[in-house]
């Protein structure tokens, strides 16, 4: 290609520095084939002063400028060695080809062709060197965009966590006013689509199962009418039992609850509870509160039907009015806060408002962290041992108390270990603690001796793991790599093994020192607050290791924490064993009980029929390194869990859905064992799910006429076509309340997480 000639008195402009200089004849040009390469920078050469060849130079270093050496550097001994470039902005992904050129130039490096003229690269070693570093720039620019994930243009994720198996993000589920997250017990029924798809069907066609859905659910509604008292400020604590009822309650209470979640001092809430009975007029009103509530806790596991559920439900009702009535500052005390968590557990485990007790919880928080319960007493002023072990005690329940709500609501635990610097309490008996200032004071026991506090100190132990796991699992902000939820998991089962270990070491101490202080129903209540979290860990996880066993370890970990859950609600298969003492009552709690005591076995239950609908669907391919659970074994547990459903409905829940989803599962397991088609498939289901649902209708019966409550029209055994019933919608997860709850709509799930195979249309009516 021929070079145009610039005119002989237009000073040529120089490529690199843009400076002008005399032009140079063809001739001459053409003669000098080798000129002596530059060892300056280019701001050396620009200044015309002598460069001491380092990188970057002294003057440019005193000048506060970062500048490289030309491209034009020698190869001499001198200079062999290649300058660090620094790296390029992690703000984008790999630059296009124009960018490179330009990140190329901002390092000093001219983009120059190694075919140009002899005279413009001065020699074909420059061409070389140049070449070189342009190839290795490129190669350190593309490695660096590999090594980085840039998400939103701010957050860095190295690139071993991009490409190792992510775990999609939690979406969580809209229920008309309320949001639920990944936690929420709701977030399994994607594993089931076929049942939900069917339910869905009979509410949009009106067939047999919706009109007698619809008869449940008038009777219900009136068994939950005729329970509720009328409320009212000037008769607040005037509905207290007998004496001898009451003391009765009060050691339910006390022998149960109060040995894992410390709350009340045993002998000054003795003292105060004798004092009442002397002259029940001059009682304050705080301890009247606080006695209502702790027999309506005590009432829980009284007897096997919870005779006196619409008791307990006025009980509570009354102290939430007295707790928000004016004026507030005067229930700013120790006592009031007392008041505060014995209503938030006895709201959860009673069935009043149990799905808003979350909100409930974080005014408990905030008047805590207001008195100061989130600081060490020790930072706070001289105080007696009594009130700063209150004080120790009351703020690990709130925590424990917290943790459990923002579980069940799907939704942040609000706080975090740095938000506290509280101390554990000391392991001492509570008649180890007096209120005087005089006297040394008590030194704590050590751990491995059984007191009052142990349960509650061995529970605490794992609080920073679980509040971080929590944080963790209701992120909506991104997803997480699978190593992390194994890692998480390692740490989790540690904690829970030494759980286990530590309390049942503490029970066969206290039997060798004649004690009696820590029963079976505290250990099974602290497991259950640990097992707990292996399902919201694995099941963001599960819904893929049906197709992909790199995570099958989920799916495991999901059906074994279940199968453990199920075991202390004492649904699989029973042991020959003596019954261990307190587990009555806990067995009456999870029968009678609400809140986690409902939903935890109901969630458990879903897995294990998640587990053996696809054993049935040939979809279950065992890896061989983890022991499989026998056909019989799971089914045994769906066919107990039929049983203890129902009982749950005789018992006076007045919702029998937990029952009918157990009955279809089943259903759906024995037409899959029998290799029925997919229509014959739907109508076994149907048929099974419209079996259960006139079993629970009777159930209702039962319970509407021990209560005082007219159940002709539900107890005939025909559909009667009720005025406004079965013409009204009736929803599946909404319209008919799971408890308390006010519906649970897919609408949003559905289009984040569809359902192969599914109507998404009848998503929306769910």
């Amino acid at each position: 290609m021929a070079e145009s000639h610039q005119d002989d008195n237009t000073p040529p402009q120089n490529d690199e520095t843009g400076e002008t200089g005399p032009s140079l004849p063809p001739a001459a040009a053409s003669e000098k084939k080798r000129r002596r390469p530059p060892l300056a920078c280019e701001q050396c050469r620009r200044k015309k002063i002598k460069c001491d060849k380092k990188f970057p130079c002294g003057h440019s270093s005193k000048a506060g400028k970062k500048t490289s050496l030309t491209t034009h550097t020698t190869l001499g001994s001198n200079a062999r060695q290649t300058p660090i470039l620094p790296a390029p902005s992690l703000g984008s992904n790999s630059p296009p080809r124009e960018g490179r050129a330009t990140s190329l130039e901002s390092f000093g490096i001219s983009k120059v062709s190694s075919s140009a003229p002899s005279s413009i690269l001065d020699s074909e070693f420059d061409s070389q060197n140049v070449d070189f570093l342009i190839a290795r720039v490129r190669e350190l620019e593309e490695k660096l965009a590999n090594g980085f994930h840039i998400s939103d243009g701010q957050s860095k994720v190295p690139a071993t966590q991009s490409k190792t198996h992510p775990v999609s993000a939690p979406k969580g589920t809209i229920s008309k006013t309320r949001y639920f997250g990944n936690s929420h017990w709701v977030n399994i029924v994607e594993l089931l689509p076929t049942e939900f798809d069917l339910l869905g069907r009979a509410n949009a066609e009106k067939t047999d199962l919706f009109q007698i859905l619809s008869q449940c659910k008038a009777i219900g509604r009136r068994i939950k009418k005729n329970r509720q008292r009328p409320l009212s400020s000037e008769t607040l604590g005037q509905s207290l039992p007998t004496r001898d009822v009451a003391d009765q309650l009060v050691d339910k209470y006390l022998s149960t609850f109060e040995g894992v979640l410390r709350i009340v001092h045993v002998p000054t809430f003795r003292q105060d509870y004798e004092r009442y009975w002397q002259n029940p007029g001059a009682a304050n009103m705080s301890f009247v509160m606080q006695l209502q509530l702790c027999l309506a806790l005590g009432a829980i596991a009284h007897d096997d039907v919870f005779s006196m559920r619409a008791m307990a439900m006025h009980w509570i009702s009354e102290a939430q009015l007295w707790l928000t009535l004016p004026p507030e500052k005067a229930k700013m005390t120790i006592a009031g806060v007392q008041t505060w968590c014995l209503l938030v557990q006895a709201k959860s485990c009673c069935g009043v408002g149990q799905d808003l007790t979350w909100v409930t919880m974080g005014s408990l928080v905030r008047l805590a962290m207001y008195m100061g319960l989130h600081r060490d007493p020790r930072h706070l002023g001289q105080m007696t041992v009594y009130r700063a072990e209150v004080r120790r005690r009351l703020w690990a329940t709130i925590l424990e108390l917290n943790l459990q709500c923002a579980f069940e609501a799907g939704a942040s635990p609000l706080l975090s270990v740095t938000d506290y610097d509280a101390g554990p309490p000391s392991n001492l008996d509570d008649d180890q603690l007096v209120d005087e200032n005089d006297g040394e004071e008590p030194v704590g026991q050590p751990l491995d001796t059984p007191t009052m506090t142990s349960v509650q100190l061995c529970v605490i132990k794992s609080l920073p793991l679980r509040l971080n796991l929590l944080r963790i699992i209701n992120d909506f902000r991104s997803g997480r790599p699978y190593e992390e939820i194994l890692r998480l998991n390692s740490e989790l089962t540690k904690v829970c093994r030494e759980l286990t270990h530590n309390i049942s070491s503490l029970q066969v101490k206290q039997k060798e020192l004649g004690r009696c202080k820590i029963t079976s129903f505290h250990l099974s209540v602290a497991e259950v607050f640990l097992y707990r979290f292996f399902h919201a860990l694995h099941q963001s996880a599960i819904s893929k290791a049906f197709n992909d066993h790199r995570f099958y370890f989920s799916r495991r970990m999901c059906l074994d924490s279940a199968l453990k859950l199920l075991h202390l609600w004492g649904i699989t298969k029973p042991q020959a064993v003596q019954p261990a003492e307190g587990m009555d009552e806990f067995r009456r709690l999870v029968d009678n009980g609400l809140g986690l005591f409902r939903y935890i076995a109901v969630q458990s239950l879903f897995f294990v029929a998640v587990e053996l609908i696809n054993q049935k669907s040939s979809r279950s391919i065992s890896l061989g390194y983890l022991p499989a659970v026998g056909d019989p074994d799971l089914r045994f547990c769906l066919e107990t869990a039929r049983s203890w459903t129902l009982d749950r409905v005789r018992a006076g829940e007045t919702n029998g859905k937990a029952h009918c989803f157990v009955v279809a599962c089943l259903g759906h397991i024995d037409a899959l064992g029998a290799g029925l088609s997919n229509e014959q498939i739907d109508d076994a289901i149907l048929q099974a799910t419209i079996g259960s649902a006139r079993v629970c209708l009777e159930a209702l019966g039962e319970v509407a006429e021990r209560e005082g409550v007219s159940s002709d029209d539900s107890l005939s055994g025909d559909i009667v076509d009720m005025d406004g019933i079965t013409t009204a919608p009736l929803e599946w997860m909404g319209d008919w309340q799971w408890g308390d709850m006010d519906g649970v709509t897919f609408s949003q799930f559905a289009e984040e997480t569809p359902f192969e195979g599914i109507d998404q249309t009848l998503l929306g009516n769910f």
